[in-house]
């Protein structure tokens, strides 16, 4: 049953036998009594219902799945206690070992209490130092999306940023103004802070459209954000991308299926699941070589979304004019 490999196969072929019959199944609890191991891994998301999460978590489960483990999940809604509530049930669950997927640096009450329990963590605050922590490399992402648009002749563009308190988006609103000072402009009044939520792009949206001057491009600091910022675009008769072009970044699945589809900074979850999981696996392995801090890049994915600025296609449309 556990797969002990020295035990005769006539014997073995009896009981498995006698399982396929009796239809028998292990009962984890008292096998976890008996080895002290309850092959459970706990893992904490902030918000489930945001579609970037389940994503990351099937890639966390497929690499857990491959090594025995099960896992436990809990959506803490960026609330200090619900975390903290959520990993007191799962430590009695007796969970091996914890993977803080919320992008934030939690309360130190929270510490305290896994100071015993082997954890990783995603970008855990402003020093993240330390070989438990998975960091997102969100610059060069981000700086792809400015250069891809100042290609295309944009200058006027407008980020679309997280709540101010976010250290997630406070990284990458810092991504923005470093890529926009490689362009050669200063941001001064270009930055919309609002939730990682379709209602924040929406709210972005509209403070954007109040603006004298119409912005020609718009770089939203998640995909919701730039689906809600879509929504409000086409409800004041705007074009994307003819009249502004939007950039979303994750690249969450539906990203694909928007009209038009939505230009993105990917972030690759399927490697960020699994560097989470090798990194929590490696701690758990003691005889292991030691845990190291690991970095995921992103990158640019070009959709539709994006297109000239409207000066350019007016000049476009003039030297035609003038050669016919």
């Amino acid at each position: 049953m556990n797969g002990v490999t020295n035990v005769d196969a006539k014997l073995a072929r009896k009981v498995w036998k006698a399982v396929s019959e009796t239809e028998y199944v292990p009962n984890r609890h008292a096998q976890a009594l008996i080895s002290g191991r309850t092959r459970l891994i706990g893992l904490l998301v902030p918000d489930i219902m945001n579609p970037f999460f389940p994503e990351l978590i099937h890639g966390f489960e497929q690499a857990a799945t491959a090594q025995g483990f099960g896992i436990l999940i809990g959506s803490t809604h960026d609330v200090a206690s619900e975390t903290e509530d959520w990993a007191r049930r799962m430590l009695e669950h007796g969970v091996e070992g914890l993977a803080l997927l919320t992008f934030k640096e939690e309360d130190p009450h929270l510490y305290d209490l896994l100071k015993k329990t082997p954890m990783v963590q995603i970008e855990a605050g402003k020093t993240p130092d330390g070989p438990e922590i998975i960091a997102v490399d969100y610059e060069t992402g981000i700086r792809q999306a400015v250069q891809h648009l100042a290609a295309l002749g944009h200058r006027d563009i407008v980020f679309a940023a997280g709540s101010p308190d976010n250290f997630t988006a406070e990284l990458r609103r810092t991504c923005f103004r470093k890529a926009m000072r490689e362009i050669g402009i200063v941001v001064t009044n270009a930055i919309f802070d609002e939730e990682h939520t379709l209602e924040g792009g929406i709210a972005a949206a509209h403070k954007i459209l109040g603006r004298k001057i119409l912005p020609t491009a718009m770089i939203c600091s998640n995909d919701l954000m730039a689906i809600g910022a879509l929504k409000i675009l086409h409800s004041r008769g705007l074009d994307v991308p003819k009249d502004m072009s939007l950039i979303g970044l994750d690249d969450i699945h539906l990203a694909e299926f928007t009209s038009p589809p939505l230009t993105t900074v990917r972030i690759p979850r399927t490697q960020l699941a699994e560097a989470c999981f090798d990194l929590l696996f490696r701690k758990l392995r003691p005889y292991e070589d030691a845990p190291t801090r690991q970095i995921v890049s992103t990158y640019l994915v070009i959709r539709e979304s994006t297109g000239f600025p409207p000066h350019a296609l007016q000049a476009a449309a003039a030297k035609g004019k003038e050669r016919s």
